[in-house]
């Protein structure tokens, strides 16, 4: 939901090297529209592209999708049509960049966001400012909302995990018929609805690539959905006696901060293990005859509502739904797209046209625990993406990288943990036998994907729109890291972040591996990374 944004920060972020056009590639992009075949895919577009040129996309001015982004590398682009049923079809682009086989010969398929309509143009373009060869998709439909699921399962059987799987073998068919040499090694990066692809690959096809990223993901899918509906349903719309304005929401982060930041001995806004923290809203409440306007505090029912927002979530018999919302966040992401005012689109969307197919279905009159019950019952084409057994993963020798902000205002970081930790249990391993082939970074004080109070930047997906982003190194950033790891056996014990703040870099923070606590040493400047150490 952030992709629109990318291209403009990338347009504002060039450090470019201008090559000298290659006669011989450019041809030979060119003669892609007649040289490469494949019986599912139409060559929309093959052209040449040099560093610098604002590519922009045929994409419908009726949807948020991105119209443009600024190459950073001379790359050969081409898009298809890729043909998945009789009734649906996947928008498939490949950029494949001039100096590639010096760089290793990688691909990178990059992940979708939110109801997943949209190509990440932003992540194409910075994988191929590294020598990636990267693919995207727009999940089988255009936009970012659930109208095209309407009467087409086979629609949303794209979106789930088909679009994924075929985009990613068609791009790389169509990279190894283009270059001299092979694909050596293949990796996969994406955030939220990105991260369940990426866990999607990672339980059901994991020979698909040799490195997954998986960020922030939204699994457990059905209960996330249900979640954002909830708390819809807790606050209400405006002149609801439990809604918040975000000026009230403002102030209840405030009210976290004072009760929470102090206990990982650093007041720097930033909570290092929030699972800590049980905000008491109360503090917040009213007293006879004082009011926000006059006291800026809050009502009972307001609070009621609060202390409801920062509880697990759980359904019929007992069965926990979603844990608990992280009690700090900064963007205030969630207020924009689920507790606002409005209902989740997320949800809605989900459920008016691909669970009931039904446009007078709605959140406010409709959603109740019956209807979690029900979309976990159909679980559409796997969507739940909770396999918890990733025995097969182990077995292909893919490598699965996880982070997940613990200031994310939409998906509560503590469902990956419980994830990771369910993983744990279902194969019988500790943590230091997952680590050959799986582990996990909570990062502190970054919100959902992107931006944050804290070391938040730690070079993943989407976070290279970001001012002064593409400055920095990447070679320890998230991707990197998982070359790395992939490539050479170095296995991340921490993920480098910075804090990041108006394209400057004011700090940094190694984060440290689950289950190690990122603890501060009691001395030294806090914004610099030897002040703190993982303890267990």
């Amino acid at each position: 939901m952030r992709v629109s944004s990318i291209a403009g920060a990338l347009a504002l972020n060039l450090p470019l090297v201008f090559a000298t056009p290659q006669p011989s590639f450019q041809s030979k992009c060119e003669a892609l529209s007649t040289s490469f075949h494949a019986d599912d895919a139409q060559v929309l577009v093959a052209a040449y592209v040099t560093a610098g040129t604002n590519i922009t996309f045929p994409e419908s001015a009726a949807n948020t999708c991105p119209k443009f982004v600024i190459s950073l590398a001379d790359i050969c682009r081409l898009r298809m049509n890729m043909t998945t049923s009789p009734t649906s079809s996947v928008i498939v682009e490949a950029f494949m960049p001039v100096d590639w086989s010096s760089k290793g010969q990688r691909s990178l398929m990059t992940g979708n966001g939110g109801l997943g309509g949209c190509i990440p143009y932003g992540d194409m373009v910075f994988g191929t400012s590294l020598g990636f060869a990267a693919i995207g998709h727009d999940n089988g439909h255009a936009g970012d909302n659930g109208l095209p699921f309407y009467n087409k399962p086979q629609v949303v059987k794209d979106y789930v995990w088909r679009a994924l799987y075929k985009a990613g073998r068609l791009g790389k068919k169509a990279i190894n018929h283009f270059y001299t040499g092979k694909i050596q090694k293949a990796y996969y990066m994406g955030c939220s609805s990105g991260g369940r692809q990426g866990l999607k690959a990672a339980q059901d096809f994991p020979d698909e690539y040799d490195g997954i990223l998986s960020i922030a993901p939204a699994i457990r899918y059905e209960g996330l959905s249900a979640a954002n509906a909830h708390y819809f349903k807790i606050f209400g719309v405006p002149g609801d006696a439990t809604f918040l304005t975000l000026e009230q929401w403002q102030k209840v982060h405030q009210m976290v901060i004072a009760q929470c930041d102090g206990i990982d001995g650093v007041l720097d806004n930033v909570l290092e293990d929030p699972m800590k923290c049980e905000p008491r809203p109360e503090a917040l409440l009213c007293g006879p005859g004082e009011s926000w306007a006059a006291n800026q505090c809050l009502t009972s029912a307001q609070v009621g509502a609060i202390r409801e927002f920062y509880q697990p979530y759980y359904g019929n018999k007992g069965k926990l739904i979603m844990p608990r919302m992280n009690p700090l966040t900064r963007e205030f992401l969630g207020f924009r797209v689920t507790y606002g005012g409005v209902p989740s689109y997320f949800s809605e969307g989900w459920y008016k046209y691909a669970l009931y197919n039904d446009p007078s279905w709605s959140v406010a009159a409709d959603f109740n625990l019956n209807t979690y019950d029900y979309d976990m019952k159909k679980d559409l084409f796997g969507v739940s993406t909770y396999k918890t057994d990733l025995t097969d993963l182990r077995n292909s020798g893919t490598k699965l990288l996880q982070y997940h902000g613990l200031s994310d205002g939409l998906i509560s970081s503590e469902n990956t943990i419980t994830y990771y930790n369910d993983v744990s249990r279902t194969m019988g391993l500790k943590s230091s036998q997952l680590d050959d082939f799986y582990r996990f970074f909570p990062v502190s004080g970054l919100d959902h994907c992107y931006t944050g109070d804290g070391a938040w930047f730690v070079g993943g997906p989407v976070q290279y729109s970001a001012p002064g982003a593409l400055s920095i190194d990447p070679s320890d950033g998230a991707l990197m890291t998982m070359v790395n790891w992939v490539e050479q056996g170095i296995a991340p014990v921490t993920l480098m972040g910075r804090k990041l703040i108006n394209g400057t870099v004011m700090g940094e923070r190694a984060h440290c591996k689950y289950p190690a606590k990122q603890t501060y040493k009691g001395t030294g400047d806090p914004d610099v990374a030897s002040s703190w150490e993982c303890r267990s």
